[in-house]
C-alpha cells in the first residue's frame, strides 16, 4: 500500500531573520499529534546555526492503490 500526503494549512509562522540565496536551511520538524487522518508538526528553520524561522505545518495522509 502506497500513501500520498497533502499539504493542509500552516499556523503560527514567524520569521525571524533573512534567509539569501547561498544560505543552508537546516529544517527540523516533530509531531505533535496526529488525529483521524491529520498530522500537525511543530517546525523550525536555522541557518548558520541561527532561528530563521518557526511554524506550525498541517497535512492529510491517503492511501493509494
Amino acid at each position: 500500500e502506497k500513501s500520498v500526503y497533502y499539504f493542509a494549512g500552516i499556523d503560527g509562522a514567524r520569521f525571524k531573520r533573512p534567509v539569501g540565496p547561498g544560505d543552508q536551511m537546516i529544517i527540523k520538524s516533530s509531531l505533535i499529534r496526529s488525529m483521524r487522518g491529520v498530522f500537525k508538526f511543530g517546525a523550525t528553520i536555522e541557518v548558520d546555526g541561527l532561528l530563521a524561522a518557526e511554524a506550525e505545518l498541517m497535512c492529510t495522509m491517503k492511501s493509494v492503490p
